[in-house]
Parts: structure tokens; C-alpha cells; sequence
């Protein structure tokens, strides 16, 4: 069993989380490109973005296809679109060479179809990345070392126990799933679930915030979010270990919104748009 080698606490939290410069303007906060949601389950692409933009992001754009545009329009009118159609990997490459991005969130609430360009768009984009959901389904049918390798880690796989198992193709748990996916993938590891691990190879942390109310669809996608807000903030502001620092101070952000949203409606009750409204809070209870 791998030890694990530091929590991470408040104090991590403020320490490290990306503080406004006074000279701020949006794209130097951080550029996400969001490819996620379906006829579905367009949720998924809502609370994606809502969670980037309230972790920090400048700037969001959203790739959804044309049947779920104008819903997703209505609920974050603050992100741009990108209207998916019959060739969705040729449309994304001219849009970000149109409109460059820092990071590429990738995965929640897509079609098993819609997933298979992951690994051509992270090859031929080359945009460090959050993988969840269909995501690392997808890369769980082509098989780990299909990732594209870097000297450093850029890509943060965000699995719960299900995802993990398909992954690694056995069933393992806690500290020694997130280490041993670390190493298969030569990314950020983070294993959702009760004290949610995260491992960059050969180092392993565990979370102190969160709550069993989380146990809820849409948590996942909110989590995501934040994460990619995070990460893209923190590669403007050219941070070593940028993808494992978002990692960290992404599951510390969530789980700790979710423990303020936890005390007004209970764990029971708990909604992913409520956690994502207590972002602010938690941001504004360390003075952030």
C-alpha cells in the first residue's frame, strides 16, 4: 500500500490557489475549451462551464451539438459556442487555431461516438488536459499508452471507482489505484470518491473536504470544472506542476463548497449547482 505522503488542507489551499493580479484582465486568467454534453444530458456541458468560470477561468468556450445550443446559451451566457455538426474533430482544430485556448476539459455528459476523438484532438492540439466521463471511457477502450506522452505531466484523469477499474482493467482501490493509474498514464491521477486520492507518480495525497452528498450525478462535472478553471489560470502563470496543483486545489475547492452547500440543505438533499455556488464562498472565506 503506498503511503500517503501529505493532506491537502486550508493551508495548502490558500497558499497555492491563484490570486487575482490587480492588472487582471480575462485572458490572463486562462482560456477552457469544453467539449462535453449530448441530447441527454446537456447538464453536463452547463455545469462544466459554470464551474470553470466561478473557479476563475477568463474565458470558456463551449462545443456542444445544435440540439442542446440554445439551452446551454440560456444557462451560461457568459461562454462562447461552438456549434458541433457532422465533423465535430475537423470543426474544433479550425476553431482553435481561430481562437487559441490553454486547456481542453474533456468527456462529461458525451455520446460513447462523440468521445472516439479524444486522442486525434489531443495529438493533433497538442492542449493539456482534463479527461473525465466518456473521456476515459474512451481511453479505456484504445488503451493507456495510446495517451500522448510529455517530459511533463499535462494530463489530469479524474475516474471513480467504475472508470478506474475499466482503466486498469482490474479492480482496485484508494491510494494504490490512484498511484498505479499515475504510472500506467504518466498523468495526475485523481480517484474520486470517500477521501478522494490524488497521485502524480510516485507521490499520492489525500483530500480533507467532501461529504458523502456528493455521491450525485453532476458532482463529477462540477469537479471537472473547477479543475480546468484552476489549471488554466495557473499555466498563464507559467506554475511548475501546473496540471497536479490544479488537481489539488481543485478537489480541496469542491469538497469544501460542498460542505458549506451540505450545511444549508443537507448531504441528502445536496445539488452539483449548489456546490457550484458555494465556489464564491469558499474563495471568499480564505480572502481569495
Amino acid at each position: 500500500m503506498p503511503k500517503i505522503i501529505s493532506k491537502i488542507t486550508k493551508n495548502f489551499f490558500k497558499q497555492n490557489f491563484p490570486k487575482r493580479l490587480k492588472n487582471s484582465y480575462k485572458n490572463l486568467n486562462g482560456r477552457v475549451f469544453i467539449l462535453a454534453g449530448s441530447k441527454t444530458m446537456p447538464g453536463a456541458a452547463v455545469l462544466c462551464a459554470r464551474a470553470a468560470y466561478q473557479a476563475g477561468a477568463g474565458f470558456v468556450s463551449l462545443a456542444v451539438p445544435k440540439e442542446i445550443l440554445p439551452a446551454c446559451l440560456k444557462a451560461v451566457p457568459e461562454a462562447l459556442f461552438l456549434q458541433l455538426n457532422k465533423k465535430p474533430l475537423t470543426e474544433i482544430k479550425k476553431y482553435l487555431k481561430q481562437m487559441p485556448h490553454d486547456v481542453l476539459l474533456f468527456g462529461p455528459g458525451l455520446t460513447k461516438k462523440r468521445a472516439e476523438i479524444l486522442l486525434p484532438l489531443l495529438k493533433q492540439t497538442a492542449l493539456p488536459a482534463v479527461i473525465d466521463a466518456d473521456g476515459l471511457n474512451a481511453l479505456a477502450l484504445a488503451g493507456l499508452e495510446k495517451l500522448p506522452k510529455s517530459k511533463v505531466a499535462k494530463y489530469i484523469l479524474t475516474p471513480h471507482a467504475g472508470e478506474m477499474a475499466r482503466l486498469l482493467k482490474q479492480n482496485l482501490t484508494g491510494s494504490k489505484a490512484a498511484l498505479l493509474l499515475s504510472q500506467k498514464s504518466r498523468a495526475v491521477s485523481l480517484f474520486k470518491g470517500p477521501k478522494t486520492k490524488v497521485a502524480l507518480a510516485p507521490r499520492v495525497w489525500q483530500n480533507t473536504t467532501g461529504n458523502a452528498g456528493l455521491a450525485k450525478a453532476g458532482s463529477g462535472d462540477t469537479l471537472s470544472g473547477i479543475i480546468a478553471g484552476i489549471y488554466a489560470q495557473l499555466l498563464k502563470r507559467n506554475q511548475k506542476e501546473a496540471a497536479l496543483k490544479s488537481a489539488l486545489l481543485g478537489v480541496y475547492l469542491h469538497g469544501r463548497a460542498a460542505d458549506l452547500a451540505a450545511e444549508k440543505h443537507s448531504k441528502t438533499a445536496l445539488m452539483a449547482n449548489q456546490v457550484c455556488k458555494e465556489v464564491s464562498s469558499v474563495l471568499k472565506e480564505n480572502s481569495l
